[in-house]
């Protein structure tokens, strides 16, 4: 059955899917990538040349496919491409087939598949679209042919996380998505899972030579990284649900959830929530195969309703790899999940590190505190709250095996979330807002404009942030009895080596944050 394999990829995913400037018509161009790369597509299309063992895995818009023959493969890769383009106009699909290589291991096969393909796609040098001859309906979006209302509308295409709950309804555009919380802002949240390239690598460790141990191992890993992904988002749309209960029209709408990829779209004062909500669902589902637990990082582009969708989510995957960057310098195997996030008041910049050239001080501190953690898991968890993990040096991934200060803990969302509402609930709102452009300024000046006695307890909203939790409490205070320790009430603090202000992020966030949940 193996001796040829195929590769089939939707090529330009994300310009296909953001076209439209209709949040409806993105979230069915999602769908229809699937579908197109789905069993079901395939069985439409060339169901005699279509079996359940002919499929090796697919997600996040691939499929890789076995055959007997070249030719039979060379006919079903006709059929669905041809089907494809057909049905869905705009859509472009790459094939590529090479013979297997019985001296070579299931894994090598797969990388050099993977390396034609893609050198194929270099080679590209024009495409190919179906057109309207004028005699066909037309979409009223993007005016171009109406597909078949089986393939794109039915419940085929769309997976039961793409659906809203019953008794609910998704918002079709962003202006009325916004308003479900009275807001002018979106937030677009872009997902990606931690060291899935890793896990995968331990599937080819353990198949070694057995091309079917392999194939069936890596169908069922992807199989069930697509399952818990989506539950994950259904576990955080429901609770937002119970969060907003007199709502009919949700504040949550998905784009994209594709394997661990995944896009969704909110209103914006409760995306870093919605965010959160997810990780910390993730963390706690366990891959059928390798039977290990998931991690992931998130980026959040907070953005006006009339600003360019593209260009807001890909700002957002620019955050989520910045959050990447950030737990693997805490734990290199990609044990911690974090989330960076960004509010655009006016026109971006060209990336985030222009950016972020925003947010040094005048005396070369930093404004901000992101990105920060969001679920980290118990053996990592001493190594943030105490100076050394006790298992070291046997702890393999012992976050690099250095040494961290409990500062660290202000790099969380729990220390974030804290913080944010103290700030909401307490010192005048203007003078907060000022503070601003004190702490731009640097340290000194910080401290003079803390002088002004409406806010000189502001201060307090740190302290109370950090020490929220009672066991933090308590061992805060035995070492101070003991020890004669303090309380840190500066509103910059060194935390790996550097200045930063510990109450910047809380304060730009607030008049756009929203608590879901206790």
């Amino acid at each position: 059955m193996h001796e040829i394999l195929m590769i089939m990829e939707v090529s330009q995913k994300q310009a296909y899917i953001f076209s439209s400037q209709k949040l409806q018509e993105n979230a069915r161009r999602s769908a229809q990538i699937n579908y197109v790369t789905s069993e079901a597509f395939f069985l439409e299309a060339a169901p005699e040349l279509y079996q359940t063992e002919n499929l090796v895995y697919t997600g996040g818009g691939h499929t890789v496919l076995q055959f007997d023959t070249q030719e039979k493969a060379r006919q079903f890769a006709a059929r669905v491409t041809k089907a494809a383009m057909k049905q869905f106009p705009g859509i472009e699909i790459f094939v590529r087939c090479m013979p297997y290589d019985h001296t070579n291991t299931p894994k090598e096969n797969l990388k050099e598949l993977s390396r034609q393909l893609e050198e194929k796609k270099a080679k590209r040098n024009s495409a190919f679209f179906h057109q309207a001859l004028g005699v066909e309906a037309l979409e009223p979006v993007d005016f171009r042919p109406k597909c078949c209302t089986k393939a794109t509308d039915g419940p085929t295409i769309c997976s039961s996380a793409l659906e809203p709950p019953e008794g609910t309804e998704f918002a079709g555009d962003f202006s009325q998505l916004a308003q479900t919380q009275g807001d002018n802002f979106l937030a677009v949240i872009h997902i990606d899972g931690n060291a899935m390239g890793t896990r995968v690598g331990k599937i080819y460790e353990s198949a070694q030579n057995d091309w079917e141990l392999c194939r069936q191992s890596l169908r069922a890993f992807s199989e069930s990284i697509q399952t818990d992904f989506e539950a994950a988002f259904q576990e955080m749309l429901e609770q937002i649900r119970q969060a907003f209960p007199e709502q009919h029209l949700l504040p949550v709408r998905p784009v994209i959830l594709a394997g661990d990829d995944v896009c969704f779209v909110t209103a914006g004062s409760i995306g870093l929530e919605a965010a959160r909500i997810f990780l910390q669902q993730l963390a706690k589902k366990v891959n059928r195969l390798d039977h290990t637990n998931y991690a992931a990082c998130a980026g959040i582009a907070l953005v006006h309703t009339k600003f360019p969708f593209y260009q807001a989510y890909e700002l957002a995957e620019e955050l989520c790899s910045n959050a990447k960057k950030f737990g693997a310098s805490l734990d290199d195997s990609g044990r911690i999940s974090a989330m960076d996030w960004h509010i655009a008041f006016g026109q971006l910049k060209d990336d985030l590190e222009r950016i972020r050239e925003d947010y040094t001080t005048e005396d070369g501190g930093r404004l901000e505190l992101r990105p920060v953690t969001v679920v980290v898991p118990p053996e990592c968890q001493e190594c943030l709250e105490y100076s050394k993990c006790p298992k070291y040096p046997e702890c393999s991934g012992c976050l690099k095996r250095k040494e961290y200060p409990q500062e660290l803990q202000l790099r969380s969302y729990a220390f974030f979330r804290e913080l944010c509402q103290r700030v909401q609930g307490g010192a005048v709102r203007s003078k907060v807002k000022e503070l601003r452009s004190a702490f731009k300024q640097g340290e000194l000046e910080s401290e003079f404009f803390l002088q002004d006695k409406q806010i000189r307890d502001f201060l307090y909203c740190g302290v109370d942030a950090e020490f929220s939790d009672r066991d933090k409490q308590w061992k805060k205070f035995e070492q101070v009895i003991r020890q004669g320790d303090t309380f840190e009430k500066g509103a910059f603090r060194t935390i790996q080596g550097q200045r930063h202000c510990i109450f910047f992020d809380a304060i730009e966030m607030v008049d756009h944050f929203k608590k879901v949940g206790e």
